[in-house]
Order: C-alpha cells, then sequence, then structure tokens
C-alpha cells in the first residue's frame, strides 16, 4: 500500500451528476418513459434513484410504484431511449471537473472512477466526454457484488490504486453514493447535482461544496 505524504493519498470520483451531467438526462427519460405507459413516477422516487445502478432502480420502483405495472418492461424501454440520447446528444461535463482532472495530473495524485453505472455504459460516456483520457482504473456498478450504497466500488477502486480505504478521499454529488464513500471508511466530499444531501449525511461529510471549483480549492488547502 502506498504511504501518503500529503493528508490523502487518492481521490475517487464518482461519474454521473458529479463529473458530467447526465442525471438530468436520465430523470427526462425516466419520466417521458413513464407518463406514456401511465405510470405514476412521483419526484419523491425519482430523486431516490439518483445515484444507484438499473437494477437497484427498478427493484425500488417494484417495491413502490401500485401492482399492475410491467416495471421491467417499464424499465427495458426508459433504458434503451437514454442510450439513444447517450449516443446522440452532446454530454455536457460538470463546471471544473477539467481544471480538477488537470490538477490531480500535476499533483501526481492517484485518482479512479468509481460508478454504479454499468461498464459498457461507463465507458461509452467517459468516452464522449473525453475524459476516459484521465483515469487508468475505473470501476464500475456491475463489476461488484453490491453497488451503492454497498461500498464495493470504492474499495475496490483504492484496491486498484493500492492505496488504504482510509487514506482515500471520495468526491461525490448524491446521497446513495456519499453512503458508499462512507461506508467504505472514506472522507467523501459532496457536490450535490439533483438535490442537498440529508442532514445527517452532510454531517458526516468532509465537506458540502457548491460546485468543483470550491471542492478543488479545498483540496489544494488539505495537500
Amino acid at each position: 500500500m502506498t504511504t501518503p505524504t500529503r493528508p490523502f493519498a487518492a481521490l475517487l470520483f464518482d461519474m454521473d451528476g458529479l463529473m458530467i451531467d447526465t442525471e438530468a438526462l436520465s430523470e427526462r427519460v425516466w419520466r417521458q418513459t413513464a407518463t406514456e405507459q401511465g405510470i405514476p413516477l412521483s419526484h419523491e422516487q425519482l430523486q431516490m434513484m439518483v445515484g444507484l445502478s438499473t437494477e437497484r432502480c427498478l427493484q425500488y420502483l417494484a417495491d413502490t410504484l401500485p401492482e399492475g405495472h410491467d416495471v421491467r418492461a417499464f424499465g427495458q424501454l426508459a433504458r434503451q431511449r437514454y442510450h439513444q440520447m447517450l449516443h446522440q446528444e452532446e454530454i455536457p461535463l460538470k463546471p471544473g471537473i477539467l481544471n480538477l482532472l488537470d490538477w490531480c495530473t500535476r499533483e501526481n495524485l492517484p485518482h479512479a472512477v468509481a460508478t454504479a453505472t454499468q461498464r459498457t455504459l461507463a465507458d461509452l460516456k467517459l468516452a464522449r466526454t473525453g475524459l476516459q483520457r484521465y483515469f487508468a482504473h475505473t470501476v464500475a456498478g456491475d463489476e461488484v457484488a453490491h453497488s451503492k450504497p454497498a461500498p464495493d466500488v470504492y474499495l475496490k477502486a483504492a484496491q486498484l490504486l493500492g492505496v488504504l480505504p482510509a487514506d482515500c478521499i471520495v468526491l461525490e454529488d448524491s446521497a446513495h453514493g456519499a453512503q458508499a464513500a462512507l461506508a467504505a471508511n472514506m472522507r467523501v466530499i459532496i457536490v450535490p447535482d439533483m438535490a442537498p444531501p440529508p442532514a445527517q449525511i452532510a454531517k458526516q461529510a468532509l465537506a458540502v461544496c457548491q460546485d468543483l471549483y470550491a471542492a478543488q480549492a479545498l483540496l489544494a488547502a488539505l495537500a
């Protein structure tokens, strides 16, 4: 394991909603598909799905939607539309992410992606946004036994980098992702995307930053 020369040895990055602006796109697809299918899908339910893998989203919907709806078929149609949009539409970056990744490179700071997204989609998003070149190590949600909010993706990312979990700082936008980082015994900086974190999660975070510029300033001060 690497011995850190700063108060942290590595940065671990969530992807959707943290580095790339895809959560709003995903919500739009879920909402439109639900309306067409006559499925009652509330804003609160959509918020609860942020940061979860597709399978966890489908399980959540199966548990919360009224009986009589084909959740599996609904999810398949929504996924097809989402994939199509990812191939055809521009995928915008979150403000400040390139500055932060360039800073990591200049500082020779180990970093990796740990996402709940499936491998094929993660590779597509990283390639289309040009972020792939920044990361030698990425972990996808379908490559571990349990996806977020379980800690598996973050523990595997730390292992790939050869650092102890306690020496990692995680950058996350969602409550589920922050829970995963905390469960991995890692410190977490939350940069909210769709909604602010619950109070109990915010209290456990190293910080809640308004954007990635503020997160980079904090990390530079710590280093």
